[in-house]
């Protein structure tokens, strides 16, 4: 990743970080140990499955391809 592309990736980073803190209860932003917990989960529920979809789209692209091939 060159740094224009990391730079970036921070952007959005930092987009999707407000929505998750806007979506996260305000009990759940008290302390360290419950604002890992809250991100931990929006990882698991939300963040990984989304790039887990984009991952999964190209391989299924590339494999099409190799086919026609």
């Amino acid at each position: 990743m060159n740094i224009q592309e990391q730079q970036e990736l921070k952007q959005h980073l930092q987009a999707i970080s407000k929505l998750l803190v806007k979506n996260t209860p305000k009990e759940q932003l008290k302390d360290f140990e419950s604002i890992e917990l809250a991100v931990r989960e929006h990882i698991l529920t939300t963040v990984s499955p989304a790039i887990s979809g984009i991952f999964l789209q190209k391989l299924q692209e590339q494999i099409l391809v190799e086919r026609e091939q």
